[in-house]
């Protein structure tokens, strides 16, 4: 009589088997499971005390990196020792169609920073005391032909409802006495309700490189500003033909 060792399979447990072959018949020896012979062959399995195991829970499903939407913040700052002016743009806005499609419904814009300087020796800025003033694509073309004597002067004017006071802002860009470049002015005229005008004003002088720098900055974001960037990234032959073809019937 021979002994062999195999093992079966049952409900993914792996369990040893242990059999005597003799000359006629196997008798299989294991708690799991009896036998009875000759007659008839019937297998009882008796769960053993092993937990079943659980599959593992799925894996959290995440969009590739590439699919991610990803912010960049970009600015130029032109350093003084009266203050700083940093320059950022801000998109534009769009509103989705019925059909799918998006238009612009808000052109972008170029928003100027102006911080005051608190040392005279050292490059601090009082940002807390900042002032802003936004230029539209208009404004901005306005400044890249401005020429070396020319000035020029941007107006705003808000009201508060909730704090009733009125704000009146004057940007004044006007060429430096010694012509190498221009100042940038801005007052800030603030009105509250029966109360005299307070006014905060803030001078930077720009030099005429840093004047041909934020030239260059405006005539590269314009058309990202007024969305055309996202109309050239849907253009398509196949489609832009057949668009054609209706329009020309």
């Amino acid at each position: 009589m021979s002994q062999v060792v195999h093992s079966i399979t049952l409900k993914h447990l792996s369990l040893p088997i242990h059999s005597f072959v003799p000359p006629k018949f196997i008798v299989h020896l294991n708690r799991n499971f009896s036998f009875i012979l000759p007659s008839s062959f019937r297998v009882k399995c008796y769960r053993s005390n092993l937990d079943e195991p659980k599959p593992f829970p799925p894996l959290p499903q995440h969009p590739p990196v590439a699919e991610l939407p990803q912010r960049v913040y970009a600015d130029y700052s032109v350093y003084t020792r009266m203050g700083v002016l940093t320059l950022t743009p801000k998109p534009p806005q769009f509103d989705a169609k019925a059909s799918g499609a998006f238009s612009v419904s808000r052109e972008g814009y170029m928003l100027l920073q102006f911080a005051p300087s608190i040392s005279t020796e050292e490059p601090i800025y009082d940002w807390n005391q900042k002032q802003v003033f936004s230029l539209s694509v208009t404004e901005m073309g306005t400044l890249i032909s401005l020429g070396a004597m020319d000035s020029w002067e941007f107006f705003r004017k808000t009201a508060n409802a909730k704090s009733g006071i009125e704000v009146r802002k004057v940007l004044k860009v006007e060429p430096l006495l010694d012509i190498t470049g221009h100042s940038f002015s801005l007052s800030v005229y603030k009105k509250p309700v029966d109360k005299e005008e307070i006014e905060e004003r803030l001078y930077l002088p720009v030099t005429r490189a840093d004047l041909a720098v934020l030239r260059s900055i405006f005539n590269y974001i314009m058309p990202y500003l007024l969305g055309w960037n996202a109309f050239a990234s849907t253009i398509k032959p196949e489609v832009y033909n057949q668009v054609n073809r209706t329009n020309r019937l």
